[in-house]
């Protein structure tokens, strides 16, 4: 469970062990891990996920402690906060696409190689800015790439049981700005308000991502794959 220090990931970690799993939450923040100590079972794992040795580390310590991985859930992710072409940088680009689309590349291929032996599959967070242009086009792109990562592995896989769909939420209570290391552009922000600022759709909580996984991640869900599941009160509807 990667991003489980904060926000969609915290709130999936928590759901996930009260229903009795045991999660490793990942977070590149220790005192972001700290709520989970107490918890039995949360193995709280610090890493930096665009760090190939730490990924490794991950994976290696799951198949030592548990010898199977069952469900790996992609859900760390920062936002280009609305910057638009002319001002994106190269270094904001990167960021993004590193962290929201080439880090959950890296972990599917690492995790799907632990779930050959066993039907199990994979979830990755999205957004619906993968249905339209209204933020910036590294997040923008970032999530119409992770549709296609989503789908890859779908049909790469189905015959061998792994299942691997992605949950597309709107606009959900987080402080991923403030995790994004900066302030939204304003006049990103003026665009995506005009997107979307005549739309009665109201802002979800983190906990209605933390359910949609919940439900995906269980063997009666096991028949879809490949499903891009809009959790967003409609507003890709509109």
């Amino acid at each position: 469970m990667t991003g489980a220090g904060n926000g969609m990931g915290e709130a999936t970690t928590k759901l996930f062990a009260e229903e009795g799993a045991t999660v490793y939450g990942v977070d590149i923040k220790s005192d972001a891990l700290k709520k989970w100590e107490d918890n039995p079972n949360v193995i709280p794992v610090v890493a930096d996920l665009l760090d190939n040795d730490d990924i490794e580390n991950l994976f290696n310590l799951v198949k030592e402690r548990e010898g199977k991985l069952d469900i790996l859930a992609n859900i760390a992710g920062i936002n280009d906060l609305c910057y638009p072409l002319l001002d994106t940088t190269e270094e904001r680009w990167d960021m993004v696409i590193d962290l929201d689309l080439k880090v959950p590349f890296l972990l599917s291929q690492k995790a799907v190689e632990m779930m050959l032996p066993k039907e199990s599959g994979v979830i990755s967070v999205g957004s619906y800015a993968a249905y339209r242009g209204n933020h910036g086009p590294s997040y923008s792109a970032a999530k119409h790439g992770l549709m296609g990562l989503t789908s890859s592995v779908a049909a790469g896989y189905a015959d061998k049981g792994i299942c691997c769909n992605a949950i597309n939420p709107g606009g959900v209570n987080t402080n991923i700005a403030e995790n994004s290391g900066g302030e939204y552009h304003e006049e990103g922000v003026k665009r995506l308000g005009m997107a979307t600022g005549n739309v009665p759709v109201p802002y979800g909580e983190p906990i209605e991502i933390a359910r949609a996984a919940l439900w995906l991640s269980v063997d009666e869900a096991h028949h879809i794959n490949g499903a891009l599941v809009p959790v967003d009160a409609g507003l890709s509807a509109f």
